[in-house]
């Protein structure tokens, strides 16, 4: 896998993302009597248009941000010279002294600069590649999804071909209820990331409202950073202590609600992981795929799950990663989460 990675890496993409788009080219073809060829290429239109308008937005927001900063340069410049005050102060440093390091250092972080720009260029230029295949991916795998089916089950005993159909069948449900509630939950958190942050006048929201609700498609690890990085702009655009301290108790508070009520409610308990295994599977991802495998490993851990639970010899393994209940009475998060799912049956 890590040595495949730049053929694997897209194309997995593209399955998940086939496995999320296919009940809307079913519907097209099953209500409107859209033919195969049309219904893939609109499927595929919609995740660029989509992924397209994302993009666009955190690019505009980045733009936006950075000529602001141009703007406060005053206000930047101010700001650096109080915290050399404050260092000459405390480690008895002086302001020359502390000029004469940053000229000695100035060259060297030229270059650092110079060589991280050209690396997030190059990788620009590949994320933009490497989406272009996955479009392609993409189209072709909705075009042709009957015969990967028809695939496996020519491999397939006559006697295990009804349960390889429902293991697939499974697979497939897990995984487009796992992406579209991941969608939902991303979705409410950018709704109450922006009222939050409209609430406190907090500068720069737009780019803050789409990074955090997009990194937190990584469990654990992204929830992190989309609270931390707002809190530090709220320290950093010169708001007050008691501002600062409360929008990072709500911050908590919005993070506990998403892991701990919007998750088990609207992804629920079909691709429910052992939360060691998810953790397992995010810093696995990291290790074999890079930005990649945080995002792909853990909905990859789920379907191996399911292959596990039904192959006789790996149900063990299937067991291990699963998270059970102890079996004592249902709490509040599991009463409510029943009720949601019986309203929605």
């Amino acid at each position: 896998m890590y040595i495949g990675a730049s053929f694997l890496i897209p194309i997995t993409f593209a399955i998940f993302l086939a496995t999320l788009i296919l009940p809307v080219t079913n519907f097209l073809e099953q209500k409107f009597k859209i033919g195969r060829i049309t219904s893939s290429f609109i499927g595929t239109l919609i995740i660029f248009i989509g992924a397209g308008l994302i993009f666009f937005l955190l690019i505009h927001q980045i733009g936006v941000l950075l000529n602001d900063l141009v703007d406060r340069r005053d206000q930047i410049l101010l700001f650096v010279q109080v915290i050399q005050e404050n260092l000459a102060t405390a480690f008895d440093i002086s302001l020359d002294q502390q000029k004469q390091m940053a000229q000695d250092n100035l060259l060297s972080g030229i270059n650092f600069l110079q060589s991280y720009l050209t690396n997030i260029l190059s990788n620009i230029i590949g994320i933009v590649l490497n989406f272009l295949l996955i479009l392609i991916y993409l189209f072709l795998l909705l075009l042709n999804r009957g015969k990967f089916t028809d695939f496996m089950m020519m491999y397939t005993a006559d006697e295990k071909k009804k349960e390889t159909a429902g293991i697939l069948e499974e697979t497939e449900k897990v995984a487009n209820y796992y992406l579209w509630g991941r969608i939902k939950v991303m979705t409410i958190l950018a709704i109450m990331y922006l009222i939050l942050f409209s609430a406190y006048g907090l500068e720069h929201m737009g780019l803050l409202v789409v990074f955090g609700a997009i990194i937190t498609i990584i469990p654990y690890i992204g929830p992190f950073f989309s609270g931390f990085l707002p809190v530090v702009f709220m320290i950093i655009f010169n708001h007050s202590y008691v501002e600062v301290i409360s929008f990072a108790v709500i911050i908590l508070i919005i993070q506990l609600i998403e892991s701990y009520v919007l998750e088990p409610l609207i992804i629920g308990s079909e691709v429910k992981q052992n939360p060691l295994f998810i953790i397992i599977g995010v810093l696995l991802g990291g290790m074999v795929w890079g930005m990649a495998g945080l995002i792909l490993f853990v909905p990859l851990f789920s379907i191996l799950k399911i292959i596990f639970d039904n192959t006789q010899e790996l149900k063990p393994v299937g067991f291990l990663m699963g998270y059970e209940s102890s079996g004592e009475k249902d709490g509040i998060i599991e009463k409510i989460q029943k009720k949601f799912k019986k309203n929605t049956d």
